[in-house]
């Protein structure tokens, strides 16, 4: 590591395996597999079997689907209404 370096941000930048996946998200390693497998969630396969994945692709399949709070909603219908 060099001096100043963050450890926080090499622990983000290393990859995860299936089990620390299914962890990071609360899922099975099974259920992992799955998304994998039906294109749902980004994996990476560098010698062919084992799957590996970003922790930033993990946060991107976790906040996917927004469902915003009355007051988003509000302010989205008032940008849209007064332009």
């Amino acid at each position: 590591m060099f001096e100043g370096e963050d450890t926080m941000t090499e622990t983000a930048q290393r990859p995860l395996n299936t089990k620390q996946a299914a962890e990071f998200l609360g899922l099975s390693p099974n259920y992992i597999h799955q998304l994998v497998h039906g294109k749902k969630l980004t994996a990476y396969k560098p010698g062919g079997k084992v799957l590996y994945f970003k922790q930033s692709d993990l946060e991107a399949y976790a906040f996917r689907k927004k469902s915003l709070a009355n007051f988003e909603l509000n302010a989205a219908a008032d940008r849209i209404l007064n332009g």
